[in-house]
């Protein structure tokens, strides 16, 4: 005999009922998921970025043909994990090949929709930590090497600016000075002090990969008299060894940048000087079969 609890058919307005709010949930959550991705987009394309380069197949073929990759300690929290670049196009005019490996401040915090490198306010605006490994086409040693370390600086620093939308990048060295000795991976080896007139990277109209890489703060918030692709002094350190069995040159350098104007420093290098130095010192060269 049928029970007289059975339950009654539902009725259709209370089903559209939790249906529509179901819905409203799912899109609720869709939207909360875009907003965070959205405000992280800085951090998130930077991690993208590196795990893309790091795969990339004429990087990977440099790195072997090289033997060798640089390596750096973890960096503290104000700066990315290091990326990569292949410089064979950038370097042509001097005949190398080779590979970047390099590392910047990153947004400040997750909220921050651009890198500390963009912030004219900041001590890490336009700075600077990494390692180049250069191979001669005609698989020679340099017979300058502290000549080679400015060439391969000058003509990347002149790419990235293009890349970034600078229709006149300048990237001119003053000769180097000798302030000591630094220990890198068990070479000790002279530290060279140096200066570069440059411009800067930062855009009030940012077009390109590399631009929406790094982000750049609203013009509102830039100090009064900084403008787009502005002059900058880039001062900084580099040392340099060969690896004659590999027959490769290695350069590490730590960069960090000043302005006209700016309330700080004059260079920003005395204000995280500490932070350079500790980078360059945990650089190492490791092996690649």
């Amino acid at each position: 005999m049928p029970s007289r609890n059975l339950s009654r058919p539902q009725n259709s307005t209370s089903v559209l009922g939790r249906w529509r709010r179901r819905i409203i949930i799912l899109l609720a959550s869709v939207a909360v998921v875009a907003g965070v991705a959205y405000v992280v987009r800085c951090t998130l394309l930077i991690n993208l970025a590196r795990t893309a380069l790091n795969h990339d197949s004429e990087l990977v073929a440099q790195e072997r043909t090289d033997g060798a990759r640089i390596v750096f300690a973890k960096p503290p929290s104000a700066w990315i994990a290091p990326m990569k670049n292949q410089m064979n196009d950038i370097w042509e005019p001097i005949k190398a090949n080779g590979v970047n490996y390099y590392m910047f401040a990153g947004p400040r915090t997750w909220l921050n929709s651009y890198s500390e490198r963009s912030n004219p306010i900041s001590p890490y605006y336009q700075a600077w930590v990494g390692g180049y490994v250069i191979k001669l086409k005609d698989d020679s040693l340099p017979l300058d090497l502290q000549s080679l370390a400015w060439q391969v600086t000058a003509l990347d620093q002149r790419s990235w600016l293009s890349a970034m939308g600078d229709s006149r990048p300048i990237a001119d060295s003053s000769p180097a000075t000798n302030v000591g000795n630094i220990m890198i991976d068990g070479h000790s080896l002279p530290l060279w002090h140096g200066v570069m007139q440059s411009h800067s990277d930062l855009s009030a109209h940012p077009k390109g990969p590399l631009a929406t890489l790094i982000g750049m703060p609203p013009k509102s918030s830039w100090p009064a008299g900084v403008d787009s692709f502005h002059d900058v002094t880039l001062d900084g350190y580099f040392a340099c060894w060969t690896d004659a069995q590999r027959k490769i040159s290695i350069v590490v350098y730590a960069v960090a940048a000043g302005y006209a104007g700016q309330k700080a420093e004059p260079s920003n290098r005395n204000l995280i000087n500490d932070e350079l130095m500790s980078l360059m010192k945990s650089a190492k060269l490791e092996t690649v079969h």
